[in-house]
């Protein structure tokens, strides 16, 4: 958690989201089965740390005489090359990369002035330039906007049939990343944004209803709820109709949403509970616990699912140390009792040589006393 915590610790937690970012200089960060859908990565010492890596982009040094931090120096050295070729003269992806690498350095609105000319462009345009505009206007706060390009770039764009080194199958699961979770989310956090007043609290905020997908204008139906099969909100466990509300790689979706903007503590929410209905409420508990402390998310939802999971998770642990400190005593009494069985062998081998010795000095005496009884006879 140390990495994570770190970066964490010096984002804004106002900080809004941002669209789907497509950069030749990412790798994809998931395994495609068989069906097409992603395996999630593991949290601990995977996922925390890329989420950690890209977050730390953002961080500025806190004076003009303090270095870039290493993520960040990264992106600007990459940012300046390009710049310097003309973004006008840059393939497709690397104009990509480019305005991605903007995003990230929270550079938006030199991505605006880049994409808006491009959008319509069919040759420089596109998807990439509409789903990047959509992320630039989410990154200053104008959810409408980014609803809207993100939009264009599904309802009225060509999605890209190739793109660095992804393979079609990668591509095939962004795409529906793209349309079926993202595009709703944005939609839906611009209603959202619409509709609330000011003076309103963020500790009324619900937690992001992407579960069960509904592509706009649709509406979805009964939104995920997160209780257990008695309708209480339970570690470990999920109730079965609300799994059923579940795509089979409903974490792996919630990870690449946060590996596109990685500051949004609603998102890192429902990541928990996710990790929490999958049965791993110890990472859930870790993730929360983050998005309470480190993130200052004062939700009281959260607040309260934190303290059902911490529970678990410390008794989870007690458990464990029980376990662990039984086993122990099992194997150091398997161990006295192997030691009592060698000293007991040994004691025994010792005692049958020296009955054996015992045995043949008694037919020795005999034998040398018949030798000497026939000498005498002799």
């Amino acid at each position: 958690m140390r990495p994570l915590i770190a970066v964490l610790a010096g984002l804004c937690v106002g900080l809004p989201a941002r669209a789907g970012l497509y950069s030749p200089d990412e790798p994809f960060n998931f395994e495609i089965d068989a069906d097409g859908y992603a395996k999630p990565i593991q949290y601990a010492g995977g996922f925390d740390i890329i989420v950690a890596t890209y977050g730390a982009v953002a961080i500025r040094p806190r004076s003009n005489e303090d270095p870039p931090n290493p993520s960040r120096g990264a992106y600007l050295a990459r940012v300046n090359q390009r710049m310097n070729k003309g973004a006008a003269s840059l393939p497709p992806d690397h104009l990509a990369g480019l305005t991605a690498d903007l995003v990230r350095l929270g550079r938006a609105d030199e991505v605006l002035n880049i994409l808006q000319p491009l959008a319509r462009d069919p040759r420089r345009g596109g998807f990439l330039a509409y789903a990047h505009l959509a992320s630039a206007h989410a990154s200053r706060g104008e959810w409408r906007e980014a609803a809207d390009q993100q939009e264009n770039a599904i309802r009225f764009s060509e999605y890209p049939t190739s793109f660095s080194q992804l393979t079609k199958a990668q591509l095939t699961w962004l795409k529906r990343v793209e349309r079926e979770y993202y595009w709703p989310f944005l939609a839906h956090r611009a209603q959202e944004a619409g509709g609330r007043r000011p003076g309103d609290l963020r500790v009324r905020e619900d937690i992001d209803a992407l579960f069960p997908s509904a592509v706009p204008p649709k509406k979805a139906g009964e939104p995920l709820r997160f209780v257990s099969d008695d309708g209480t909100y339970t570690a470990g466990k999920l109730a079965g109709a609300e799994r059923k509300k579940l795509p089979p790689d409903a974490i792996a979706i919630v990870q690449q949403l946060l590996l596109w903007h990685p500051k949004d503590p609603r998102l890192f929410w429902l990541l928990g509970e996710l990790y929490n209905a999958d049965g791993d409420f110890e990472s859930a508990a870790a993730i929360l616990d983050a998005v309470t402390f480190t993130m200052g998310y004062s939700n009281p939802v959260v607040i309260e699912h934190r303290r059902v999971l911490k529970e678990a998770a410390e008794a989870a642990t007690i458990a464990r140390a029980q376990e662990a400190a039984r086993v122990r005593q099992q194997e150091e009494e398997e161990k006295a009792r192997e030691q009592q069985a060698e000293r007991d062998y040994q004691k025994r081998f010792w005692w049958i040589i020296s009955m054996g010795v015992a045995l043949a000095v008694v037919l020795i005496y005999y034998q040398f006393r018949e030798v000497i009884r026939r000498l005498r006879r002799a």
